[in-house]
């Protein structure tokens, strides 16, 4: 068993630090430097691969860590060249290495502790960072609280108000972040399926069913897409919606769509970069990024690259190729049908739910970073996994989220 005093202290901390350090891309502070924050993310790794001896082997992670340790290797011995080669190969070495995450948190009483060790803290910290903070971050900092909005049913009523300011400040103060609105919104949706007897009826009817949508339609689209039949990043002009949704943009106050295109371009550079430096199957390496036209004037090494994209299958195919694709893909189909096939209660499955929602949503956005947001996708992916989550009945698992918080 993995949890002792030293440790679950480290990982209390760990995971508040992390809460920090997710959001200081929109932060006016200066709070440390790059060499530190990427110390404190070296020691959390390392105590992952600590806590993961003697565990039994997850295959889909184990795999997909073994793809990610030949793309370092690749990236040090052929792909690495500059200063910011080496930079962002050692970046996405650790953000990479965060399914570690996958099995420390397959005990509840270890997100348990963490859980309530952060619930506890976190408003006191985004209270003295949220004059100097921008739109984006509030999303960002909040987003264990979209973890138990999955679950908002069956806490109690200082929970369900306090889970209801945080998506009010999410959707408000947090507006330019559509993404963790969406995610927040999403698990809301969810976490009221079994509160209406209809909805829950037809949602444990066709469970399996719309997880399987999940899983195919990304790769359905891309295929529609590639052969010109639907674009559907493209969808105004596919269905003459032209002038039909307009919002005022933060950057500029004029009034622009809002489903105006910004992903078509980033699959067509990206696939064609494959291409063009034959990596389609294998990979670039965490050490380099896309050719763009785009950004390309961006790049600090002059090769006209970009180092990774909003959306998070792209960054995937683009380090680890067609290969880490699928063994990617094979970690979130095995968690998300272990929950929906293989629990004794009802709420995994809502995670797997979701889990199947973050597959489809990481070919849209998704970003790939050492944050929150990725933290707490790999700490649902481990639930799924978790055999003691899944043998939870209904009244245990209850009675563990609501000692949690």
């Amino acid at each position: 068993m993995i949890q002792n005093n030293k440790t679950s202290k480290f990982l209390n901390y760990a995971i508040l630090l992390i809460s920090v350090s997710s959001v200081l891309q929109w932060c006016e502070l200066l709070i440390g430097n790059t060499f530190l924050w990427w110390l404190l993310d070296g020691l959390i790794l390392i105590k992952f691969f600590v806590l993961t001896r003697g565990q039994e082997r997850i295959t889909p992670i184990f795999v997909f860590l073994l793809c990610v340790g030949v793309s370092f290797v690749y990236g040090v011995t052929w792909q690495a060249y500059t200063y910011w080669d080496w930079k962002l190969l050692v970046s996405n070495l650790m953000v990479f290495s965060l399914p570690l995450t996958v099995y420390v948190f397959l005990t509840p009483s270890i997100l348990g502790s963490v859980l309530h060790f952060w619930l506890g803290r976190a408003w006191i910290i985004l209270l003295i960072l949220a004059p100097f903070l921008a739109s984006d971050a509030f999303g960002r900092f909040l987003m264990p609280y979209s973890f138990l909005a999955l679950f908002f049913t069956v806490l109690n009523t200082r929970n369900r108000i306090i889970i209801a300011i945080a998506y009010g400040i999410t959707i408000t103060l947090g507006n330019e972040s559509r993404s963790d609105m969406l995610k927040f919104s999403v698990c809301l949706l969810l976490g009221f399926v079994y509160y209406i007897p209809i909805i829950r009826s037809i949602f444990k009817r066709w469970m399996k069913e719309i997880v399987y949508v999940l899983w195919v339609l990304p790769i359905v689209m891309l295929g529609l897409g590639v052969t010109g039949v639907f674009n559907v990043f493209n969808i105004e002009e596919e269905l003459g919606l032209e002038g039909t949704y307009m919002i005022k943009s933060s950057n500029s106050g004029e009034d622009v769509s809002a489903l105006t295109d910004t992903r078509t371009f980033l699959y067509s550079e990206e696939i064609t970069s494959a291409i063009k430096n034959n990596y389609v199957i294998q990979g670039r390496s965490m050490a380099r990024g896309y050719d763009s036209l785009f950004f390309g004037d961006n790049d600090e090494s002059k090769r006209g690259e970009r180092g990774k994209c909003e959306t998070s299958i792209l960054n995937i195919f683009n380090y680890f190729g067609l290969i880490g694709v699928i063994i990617y893909f094979g970690i979130f189909v095995t968690a998300s049908y272990k929950a929906i096939a293989h629990s004794k209660n009802v709420y995994v499955p809502i995670i797997g739910v979701y889990v199947a929602f973050r597959w489809l949503f990481g070919w849209i956005e998704d970003f790939s970073n050492f944050d929150l947001n990725y933290l707490f996708l790999w700490i649902m992916i481990s639930i799924c996994y978790s055999d003691e989550y899944r043998n939870m009945t209904n009244q245990e698992f209850i009675g563990w989220i609501r000692q949690t918080t």
